[in-house]
């Protein structure tokens, strides 16, 4: 909600007034909370303040809020830190080389790949899947293997001209390739979470809620097209990704933009 001084508030009430000594997970939702918010010289000076440099909790989180804001400097300090203290966790890399990426520093993404490999660290592959008919279909980015592929294409690229008519405009920077933007938008509209949506509009009794699950983190593009293809459709989106539920409903998501 970006409630940065009554989130501070909550905060020093627990020693102050409850005498609640705060943990290492408290201390992490203070530095969300800044983070978010883009209060980054006060993050540094909090974790410097409470000594949580030593703790790859914080440097997490500190790393999702620059990739939200695009702080490079911090985020690369972030991400550095977490190599350090989780050298075979795959997500401070891939994090780091989407800021890289979405700057246009392709050098930089290249460097952080051979360092992956250097390492023996694998970036797990993004799936979704939907349940149709008491069957479970996966799909991958860019799947051209399921047997109703061709009607999954043709329902997306309706909805991709419905969209256009909306305002919507896609978000090519969340295309971590250096390639053309005309491929950027065709990469999108294809990634896993879309193919299975689409499965579900051509299969399901119309008014139900379509309900996917997808591996990892949806992406910025998907979450706005989700709350735009609910409300030109009127149906009700389910997503739960790693993070959290997406309730899509009329144009909104349950987590108001924040995840």
């Amino acid at each position: 909600m970006g409630l940065v001084e009554e989130g501070k508030k909550h905060f020093e009430s627990m020693s102050k007034v409850y005498g609640i000594t705060p943990t290492l997970e408290h201390y992490a939702c203070v530095v969300n909370i800044l983070s978010r918010a883009g209060q980054f010289d006060e993050v540094e000076a909090f974790i410097k303040e409470q000594k949580l440099s030593t703790h790859a909790l914080i440097w997490e989180t500190v790393l999702g809020a620059c990739k939200l804001h695009g702080n490079l400097d911090l985020g690369e300090t972030a991400a550095r830190k977490l190599f350090e203290l989780q050298p075979k966790e795959d997500s401070a890399y891939i994090f780091l080389s989407n800021i890289f990426a979405s700057k246009g520093r392709w050098d930089d993404v290249q460097k952080i790949r051979v360092l992956m490999s250097e390492e023996g660290i694998k970036k797990e592959p993004g799936c979704s899947w939907v349940g149709v008919d008491g069957q479970v279909h996966v799909f991958v980015s860019q799947d051209g293997s399921h047997p109703k592929t061709e009607q999954i294409y043709a329902k997306l690229q309706d909805l991709k001209q419905r969209l256009s008519f909306s305002g919507y405009i896609p978000k090519t920077e969340n295309v971590l390739h250096n390639i053309s933007s005309r491929e950027k938008i065709e990469h999108l509209w294809h990634h896993s979470e879309r193919l299975a949506l689409g499965l579900a509009l051509i299969s399901a009794s119309p008014g139900m809620p379509i309900r996917i699950f997808k591996n990892l983190r949806i992406c910025e593009d998907c979450h706005e097209v989700m709350k735009v293809i609910s409300y030109v459709t009127s149906r009700e989106i389910v997503i739960r990704d790693f993070k959290r539920f997406h309730h899509f409903k009329l144009g909104s998501c349950s987590c108001q933009d924040s995840w």
